[in-house]
């Protein structure tokens, strides 16, 4: 998805895009196009008032990359990610790193704080990382789970899910814990905190 919702109102919408999709200019046309195949429909009026409240540029041949880099004050980080609606647990490890500019920390902790809330969650303090997402999440007995397991769609949920935690530590939490890796990228770093968010609200809503 190239277009993440961060607020809606009565009077429209405020769009945050990923700089990476505009690796080549977009027309106004291409935009609108991109988001009705995405399941987005819009008048062009409130389109149009929507892109141009986020400053956007969207003329041929403008370097439309660096138009939203300049245009986004991401000294004012705390906003967007209180407009994202980003899970408490998340928005209170990872706001003050974001803002000052540490991606990789506040990524790393933010992954740290899903591994201690399954901890807390499921009661289950003598495991860790994805042995602990494994063990808590599994189909057989599992600690915690978001339904009754009756059917196969209840039975893939659990499975999915339990795989999405298992690779959040693995894939993310790990490289950031052992490696010294570099991020310099503040929309990544959202998606990043983003997931981080979705897995905390799983965690929340399971039983």
């Amino acid at each position: 998805m190239i277009l993440m919702i961060i607020k809606t109102a009565p009077d429209g919408i405020k769009f945050l895009w990923s700089n990476d999709y505009f690796s080549t200019p977009k027309t106004f046309s291409e935009i609108k196009d991109e988001l009705s195949a995405n399941g987005y429909n819009f008048t062009d009026n409130s389109l149009r008032k929507a892109l141009d409240r986020a400053k956007f540029i969207t003329k041929k041949n403008s370097s439309f990359a660096q138009k939203f880099k300049s245009n986004i004050n991401f000294n004012d980080s705390v906003n967007i990610l209180r407009e994202m609606n980003i899970h408490p647990n998340i928005l209170a490890v990872s706001e003050d790193l974001y803002k000052d500019g540490h991606y990789a920390q506040a990524i790393f902790e933010v992954y740290k704080e899903i591994n201690i809330m399954v901890k807390e969650k499921s009661g289950v303090m003598d495991r860790d990382g994805k042995d602990l997402m494994a063990h808590v999440f599994r189909l057989q007995s599992p600690r915690l789970k978001w339904s009754d397991l009756q059917s196969q769609s209840d039975k893939d949920e659990q499975e999915g899910r339990m795989l999405l935690f298992m690779g959040a530590i693995v894939g993310i939490r790990n490289p950031k814990a052992h490696d010294r890796v570099i991020q310099t990228d503040p929309i990544k770093t959202l998606e990043y905190l983003a997931f981080a968010s979705l897995l905390a609200r799983f965690i929340d809503e399971a039983n």
